[in-house]
């Protein structure tokens, strides 16, 4: 036993094997990488790294290899860098993916943001009703709405804000009503669609619920400090039960 420990570190140690070693430290930091730019770059020169110490043993099989492995992660870069590069998001588009998906690849967030449909919702109109599955989960850029439960006002969403994710996230049915107050406009997503999409792109999925906490925070901050006196306004008005905190 002793002797396999001395020749392991005697192996370990030699200056001749850190380009092999500081190859594997980079394949494994690669793996850590939650950005597919940064796990691309880092695999890079992982190979790179392998392909040299390599070559210094004279194996030229693995070598090629691991050459082979560098030039297709090289390859994936580029296309990323082009798929990031290719086109312009809308103020709109934009104002969705600072929100909910911050941090994510423009690639990514392309192709969920094409997933999505803009639609336009009049006044008084009811996007999810208490007790009931949501279809789809609402992304609000313009309009305002109000959060019911057995018909006392609990909230106000407005611009930035997310409806029916509670639902999405849990498989339950909604627990309040929302009704629109203003004009609205929103990206939707059936929710059907949009959980295979999130389940083929665990990436986009993180960046997604990360979003989901983040609204749900100012929701509640802002329903706390803003949206109270503005639903005692609103409940006067209309007749209906004093507005409660959540």
């Amino acid at each position: 036993m002793q002797a396999f420990v001395d020749s392991f570190l005697a192996s370990f140690l030699n200056p001749a094997n850190l380009p092999g070693h500081f190859a594997y430290v980079l394949l494994i930091i690669s793996m850590l990488m939650r950005r597919m730019v940064w796990l691309r770059v880092f695999a890079i020169a992982a190979g790179a790294f392998s392909a040299i110490y390599y070559s210094t043993l004279g194996d030229w099989v693995s070598c090629f290899w691991e050459s082979l492995f560098s030039l297709v992660n090289l390859g994936q870069l580029l296309i990323l860098f082009i798929e990031n590069r290719r086109g312009k998001f809308t103020g709109e588009e934009q104002t969705f993916i600072d929100i909910a998906l911050h941090g994510l690849e423009r690639a990514h967030a392309r192709r969920l943001v094409k997933l999505g449909k803009w639609i336009e919702v009049g006044e008084d109109e009811v996007l999810i009703t208490e007790d009931s599955t949501p279809t789809h989960l609402y992304f609000i850029v313009n309009g305002t709405a109000r959060i019911t439960r057995h018909d006392r006002p609990v909230g106000l969403v407005g611009p930035g804000d997310f409806l029916g994710e509670m639902s999405y996230l849990t498989g339950k049915h909604a627990t309040a009503t929302v009704t629109v107050l203003t004009p609205m406009r929103c990206l939707t997503f059936e929710r059907t669609a949009l959980r295979a999409h999130l389940e083929r792109n665990p990436e986009v999925r993180h960046a997604m619920e990360g979003g989901f906490n983040r609204n749900l925070v100012d929701k509640l901050v802002k329903t706390n400090t803003e949206g109270l006196p503005a639903l005692a306004v609103l409940s006067e008005a209309e007749g209906l039960p004093p507005a409660e905190s959540i």
